[in-house]
């Protein structure tokens, strides 16, 4: 199977997608197939975040206004996720790609045994060629029509595939010192270290979110601190500039957010962040020379007991056999499963549980060494 180089999260807004007038935006979206067909010849995995669904469900049942009643936004969004997903597919189909529709709520995200199952999907969806196109479940959801947003969502995409890109386009330029429609002497940011101590958010323009759109400037900048958290660089770019994403030296006009942090150093950071852990396991020496010096995940089979009662998704410590912690991670595994399965070989554990798991308790890219 082919092996790539990168992965990276765009973004489209509902204004480049579609309008209540007139519908998907057919050239817009054949554009970005384009360039993610070029990006993939490049050896880069794409993940597509797209908004559009209620927009252009506005258009099929000929709403002039964006609804205010919950249920018609619902209704607006379920009508008009069939009609976007259906011309990505068609696109894509041009160049022999298959598309997957992923829709995603911040819920998914906010929980831990969600959110790896969200990141299981994806991950596997990528390691099939297929191109993601993740919405928010719209037609579902309630808090997220109301107060989330698919620039929230893409910060939290990226980060759960590791992306290194994040490309956030939008119908203006990029961050500006104030609004450029109403100052004249505004300014385009080129680059934005969240780092600094000079960076404030007083410093910039926040507004700017469309009609059908929810986030304004300041749902972009909290965004890029999201996929930050794993080392990911988000670029806010004008749509109609998407061509620059292939440009080999990747000199876009846009804005640049960036963090000090590496992808290791913060990946590490986060995961430590997740407070005290739930639970602990005894591992024996073989799976500490593994984890220590191999950089491998921790397989049921080094696994010598279990205590504590955690969840899917859960911090869990590892000690070894003399009480010394080696190592914090995220699980894979429940408590009671794991209790299941210690000692047990990869490939046994389904058959022993009844259902499919994850073949690793802690996988490497969830385990940090103490």
């Amino acid at each position: 199977m082919k092996k790539y180089k990168q992965r990276w999260v765009i973004k489209a807004g509902s204004s480049l997608i579609a309008s209540s007038k007139r519908g998907l935006d057919d050239s817009f979206i054949s554009s970005l197939v384009k360039v993610v067909k070029e990006l993939k010849d490049r050896d880069i995995e794409i993940v597509v975040v797209s908004s559009g669904a209620v927009a252009q469900g506005m258009y099929d049942l000929d709403l002039n206004t964006r609804p205010e009643s919950l249920p018609l936004l619902q209704a607006s969004a379920a009508v008009g996720q069939l009609g976007l997903i259906n011309l990505y597919q068609n696109e894509f189909k041009k160049f022999s790609i298959q598309s997957a529709q992923v829709l995603i709520s911040h819920s998914d995200i906010a929980n831990r045994g969600r959110y790896l199952n969200a990141r299981h999907s994806l991950n596997t969806l990528l390691s099939l060629n297929v191109v993601p196109i993740v919405n928010e479940n719209d037609s579902v959801a309630t808090d997220e029509i109301s107060f989330g947003d698919n620039d929230s969502l893409a910060g939290a995409i990226a980060g759960l595939i590791n992306a290194s890109k994040l490309i956030i386009l939008t119908d203006q330029e990029g961050v500006y010192t104030s609004d450029p429609n109403k100052d004249t002497s505004a300014k385009l940011i080129k680059e934005i270290n969240l780092d600094e101590e000079s960076f404030s958010l007083s410093q910039i323009n926040l507004e700017g979110s469309g009609v059908l759109g929810r986030g304004g400037m300041i749902t972009k900048i909290e965004a890029a601190k999201t996929a930050s958290t794993t080392g990911c660089v988000t670029w806010i770019l004008k749509g109609d500039k998407i061509d620059e994403i292939l440009d080999s030296e990747f000199k876009l006009s846009g804005t640049k957010i960036t963090s000090n942090k590496n992808s290791l150093q913060s990946r590490k950071q986060w995961i430590v962040s997740r407070g005290k852990p739930s639970g602990s396991l005894i591992i024996d020496t073989g799976a500490v020379e593994a984890l220590k010096n191999k950089g491998t995940s921790l397989l049921p089979v080094g696994i010598i007991s279990c205590s504590g009662k955690f969840e899917k998704g859960d911090l869990i410590s590892c000690f070894d056999n003399k009480e010394n912690e080696i190592a914090l991670g995220l699980t894979n595994l429940s408590s009671q499963e794991l209790k299941e399965v210690i000692g047990l070989k990869s490939e046994d554990l389904s058959s022993k549980l009844g259902y499919l798991v994850e073949e690793e308790v802690i996988h490497r890219d969830n385990l940090v060494l103490s």
